[in-house]
């Protein structure tokens, strides 16, 4: 079996899609009630891949491809979803019933196959006759309008839940598209087949899939796991109201008009925490304090002394030390806890953390920890 530069693209990313959901099932980091349906759905696609890419000549992955796994997929996905979204479909009776074109299909096939392939006994028809070559042709398409109907349920849940957290509804969303986009890929490459003579009319799903496993490694897994990182973080510092500013930025006095707005300012920051939104800047805070933004650059140039981005970031790293400090965070990433100080970016966290106390997040934590 000759590889080409696709085909050991294709191959890589099976192998990162089997470890990516075996990762999820069992990592600690990873590993949640939710996460379950994503690892699995991430582990079905990626065996779908497998038996799908090549002709492999061997009885049992012929076999196993010719299972309809396709069925399955869309359930394990949906699941996953309705999770995420805790969505109350979870306690409908008949959410179970959405596994049930894999099963029955399943039954239909094993029943077919324990004669055609097995030889266990005979059927009154034989694998040449019309009625099974329409049976074998419904069955391809129904998988694809089942996934079909399904993912598109899924974009119609994820669009109208406005109880979620946008970037958690935006990844679903997303994921819903990408979804409706190798679902269109699936329906030309059946087109294709039909129509022409092109050897691997379904070497672009392949591809396509590939390339949405590694989107899922980084957007589905690792920054939905910070999110839920960062929201059991901002629990815990409502219930643990100790955790507060341990060294308060100090406005400087001075004899100017400005010095009006300056203990204002400091309000904002210390009592309301408004630092603690990575979108703040000086025309949220020119609207809280009824001025422009103009005069808001005044009073960081003439009663604090700093730039508005390095006034910001002050309380920012200030938050982060006290959670490094305390090991009821110790659990968390620091990338969590640089988001719920209000930093964007692990990135503009830790150029801003380093710049303000010489050392990274991570070796700060290290000398925190009791020896």
């Amino acid at each position: 079996m000759s590889l080409s530069l696709s085909d050991f693209f294709v191959l890589a990313s099976i192998l990162q899609g089997f470890f990516l959901g075996i990762a999820i099932l069992i990592a600690p980091f990873f590993r949640s009630e939710t996460n379950v349906y994503l690892g699995w759905s991430v582990i079905m696609m990626s065996l779908i891949t497998f038996l799908g890419w090549q002709d492999f000549g061997n009885f049992w992955i012929d076999y196993a491809w010719s299972l309809m796994l396709e069925f399955l997929f869309p359930a394990l996905l949906f699941q996953y979803f309705l999770k995420v979204l805790d969505h109350p479909y979870l306690r409908a009776w008949w959410l179970p019933l959405v596994y049930a074109p894999f099963f029955v299909f399943l039954l239909v096939d094993l029943v077919i196959d324990l004669d055609f392939v097995f030889d266990v006994y005979e059927l009154p028809f034989s694998p040449e006759s019309p009625g099974f070559d329409f049976f074998d042709s419904l069955e391809d398409s129904l998988a694809l309008w089942y996934n079909i109907f399904m993912i598109s349920w899924m974009f119609r849940l994820a669009r109208a839940d406005t109880r979620l957290a946008p970037l958690k509804r935006q990844w679903l969303v997303r994921f819903s598209i990408a979804m409706v986009g190798i679902l269109a890929i699936w329906f030309l490459s059946d087109l294709v087949r039909v129509e022409t003579s092109i050897d691997n009319p379904y070497a672009a799903i392949w591809i396509a899939i590939s390339v949405l496993f590694w989107w899922i490694a980084y957007v589905g897994v690792y920054q939905l796991r910070i999110l839920d990182e960062q929201t059991e973080i901002h629990h815990l510092l409502h219930r643990n109201r100790s955790v507060v500013r341990e060294e308060p930025v100090l406005v400087a006095a001075t004899a100017t008009a400005n010095n009006s707005y300056a203990p204002a300012l400091e309000s904002l920051m210390q009592e309301e925490e408004l630092f603690r939104n990575p979108d703040l800047g000086r025309q949220l805070v020119a609207e809280r304090l009824g001025i422009s933004e103009g005069y808001v650059s005044e009073i960081m140039q003439d009663s604090v002394g700093k730039s508005f981005v390095e006034y910001v970031n002050s309380y920012r790293v200030d938050a982060a030390k006290l959670m490094l400090k305390d090991q009821s965070f110790a659990p968390y990433s620091l990338e969590a806890i640089g988001r719920e100080a209000g930093f964007r970016s692990r990135s503009t966290f830790y150029e801003a953390f380093k710049k303000a106390t010489g050392l990274t997040p991570g070796l700060y934590r290290k000398q925190q920890k009791p020896s």
